[in-house]
């Protein structure tokens, strides 16, 4: 009864935790918010394509470095919390970086330094995290609880679109907010809304894996995950999928940056878009929920990754018919928000199949610091645009999403190279 009573008060906490961090990135949305805030300090398409890759880079890359480490920790969820107070450090600096920060030059490098910190502390929470997600959520309920953390919180974050538009116009209940106080205003609230979810995933109870009697080398770890790698072509083909994948999105936050300079969009409008992205989300994610657990998070995939083909295409139409913004837009910012959504449904559920059970710090940390390095990359898709065009960055992401789509149908057969 007891063992009942946690599994249900695990799944809540972690239901929790995801519904406040998605209302938290809706008040600071990498793809509107943060990239209107830097394309207001800097002109350089590399700059402004570097966001993605740095919030995400630090969450993939440290964590094969550290499964040593964590496998030594009977139980995850509380050097999960401990990591928190780092990570909560960071965003409070941030914030205080942006309220009293007013040359844009120093204000950018003050994000950035920041930005490094918050992504590296949570690539120390991203290891237990999973590992503790595979542990206390039985497979045959990962795909609702992904959906119902987007689903509540998405539908909170949609609530909350219209404060985002109200903070970025200025004015605030009678308060008239400048550039940066209004974005400065946004990543306060989107601040107490992120340490609150991770306190709730803090209090998850899990039992105690049993500690190896010594902690694994990390010249011998980095040798055994070389062996996983070469032995496994069903990871292998998942690694390359999610690395098409990556790519693949970074047509989105671009999307923003076309549609400021060259379509004059003001903020106030991008900020309508934020509800309509997260509708889209909200209304798609339980279906793909119930897709991922009745049959399967790749057909998810693939799902996502066919429309993302579509997505692309329409980018291109906003350029070969940009009089056709006010129908595009919504429709571009709709399309992403679906498959967002579904690949954050199906994505965990696909890798936590593929993980042997006890060997989740070891699987786990190989793929996400791969990814991590992948991630790196996509900063440099600021260089297609700067040298050959947006619209030669949206033909490239619907080939990307095209890969994706052919390594997910190769998931089926574990044999298969």
């Amino acid at each position: 009864m007891a063992d009942h009573k946690n599994d249900r008060r695990n799944f809540v906490l972690h239901i929790l935790n995801g519904v406040l961090f998605y209302v938290s990135e809706a008040f600071t949305d990498p793809n509107l918010v943060v990239t209107a805030f830097l394309s207001q300090l800097t002109a350089s398409n590399v700059l402004i394509g570097l966001l993605a890759p740095l919030r995400d880079t630090g969450w993939f890359l440290p964590q094969l470095f550290i499964s040593p480490w964590v496998e030594r920790m009977p139980r995850k969820a509380r050097f999960y919390g401990l990591i928190t107070y780092v990570r909560s450090a960071g965003w409070i600096l941030l914030v205080a970086c942006m309220f009293l920060i007013e040359q844009p030059s120093t204000l950018l490098i003050a994000f950035f330094i920041c930005m490094v910190l918050i992504s590296i502390s949570a690539g120390f929470a991203g290891l237990p995290f999973m590992t503790v997600t595979q542990k206390v959520i039985p497979a045959d309920r990962l795909g609702l609880l992904f959906g119902l953390r987007l689903f509540i919180g998405g539908g909170l974050a949609i609530l909350a679109g219209g404060l985002i538009g109200v903070i970025l116009s200025g004015n605030v209940f009678g308060l008239q907010l400048r550039f940066p106080d209004n974005y400065a205003l946004l990543f306060a609230v989107s601040t107490i809304f992120f340490v609150t979810g991770c306190v709730a995933f803090a209090l998850i109870k899990e039992e105690p894996d049993p500690v190896p009697a010594r902690m694994t080398p990390l010249s011998a770890q980095l040798g055994r995950a070389w062996a996983m790698l070469k032995s496994d072509p069903r990871f292998r083909r998942f690694l390359l999928m999610r690395v098409a994948l990556m790519f693949a999105m970074t047509c989105i936050p671009f999307i923003t940056v076309y549609a400021k300079r060259d379509l004059g969009v003001s903020d106030a409008y991008l900020g309508s878009l934020v509800p309509i992205a997260l509708a889209a989300s909200l209304l798609s994610n339980l279906i793909w929920a119930r897709i991922t657990d009745r049959r399967s998070s790749r057909m998810v995939l693939a799902l996502c990754s066919g429309l993302g083909v579509v997505l692309c295409a329409l980018s291109l139409g906003l350029i070969a018919f940009n009089t056709a913004a006010p129908v595009l837009l919504p429709l571009v910012y709709a399309l992403g928000g679906i498959i967002g959504s579904g690949i954050g449904v199906s994505t965990t559920p696909q890798m936590i199949q593929i993980v042997p059970a006890g060997q989740g710090p070891l699987y786990f940390g190989l793929l996400n610091t791969l990814l991590g390095v992948a991630m790196l990359f996509t900063s440099l898709v600021g260089l297609i645009v700067d040298g050959l065009g947006f619209a030669a960055l949206f033909l490239f992401c619907g080939v990307c999403f095209a890969l994706a789509l052919e390594r997910v149908t190769r998931l089926r057969n574990p044999v298969v190279n």
